[in-house]
């Protein structure tokens, strides 16, 4: 399902992902929700284009300048493509979760 429930705010992962794919510096995007002690945490993943990908904090700027604060992802961590399953589609459990700092 792509409506998640995080800090009490239903949340469409499509629009994180649409927001974030519109920065120019990103090829591709995608979005879910970790669970990491006790805590439920969005995370956007980002695919850059040739030129490299601009900082992670630069990023969640971008996407604060358009979206309310509970659609802005906690973390965005870059990949260098999307992993997809055998029918073409995002394949949400084979996005890598954040190292605990």
């Amino acid at each position: 399902d792509d409506q998640v429930k995080v800090r009490g705010f239903r949340i469409e992962l499509g629009e994180v992902e649409a927001a974030l794919a519109r920065h120019p510096a990103v090829a591709g995007a995608a979005a879910r929700v970790v669970e990491q002690d006790g805590h439920r945490r969005l995370i956007g993943y980002a695919v850059p284009r040739a030129a490299g990908l601009p900082d992670p904090a630069e990023l969640r700027a971008f996407l604060a300048a358009g979206l309310p604060d509970h659609l802005v992802p906690a973390l965005v961590l870059p990949l260098e493509r999307l992993p997809l399953g055998a029918t073409g589609k995002l394949d949400r459990r084979a996005l890598p979760a954040p190292e605990r700092a």
